[in-house]
């Protein structure tokens, strides 16, 4: 299982939990996944905004990557722009990213 993807559950668990992002937190993930600040605040305000739906949620991962492009989209950013952010937060690929945002928007396609 990717890094990202275990960093993702985590942060989903601690949500879920209606546990606090607090220092010691953040360190102690910093240290297992070597994510930035940034990005775990970034995500776990995420999650925990959309709280409701993530028992409906099947991929975390694709889902907020899929997400972070869009809210970077509405910046200004072009397509290309945003996935190398994202890219960049998540020290991964843009190819990656964009496999991975392909496959949350074709999960949102079976569902309509």
């Amino acid at each position: 299982m990717s890094d990202n993807k275990l960093f993702l559950e985590e942060l989903t668990y601690i949500v879920g939990n209606e546990r606090s992002l607090n220092e010691n937190v953040i360190g102690q993930i910093i240290g297992k996944y070597h994510k930035s600040r940034i990005l775990i605040t970034k995500v776990y305000q995420i999650l925990n905004n959309n709280k409701s739906i993530l028992p409906f949620i099947h991929d975390i991962e694709a889902t907020i990557i899929d997400y972070i492009v869009r809210e970077e989209m509405s910046y200004e950013k072009t397509y290309y722009g945003a996935t190398l952010y994202v890219a960049d937060l998540f020290e991964t690929t843009p190819t990656y990213i964009k496999c991975k945002v392909n496959q949350s928007r074709k999960s949102l396609q079976k569902i309509n």
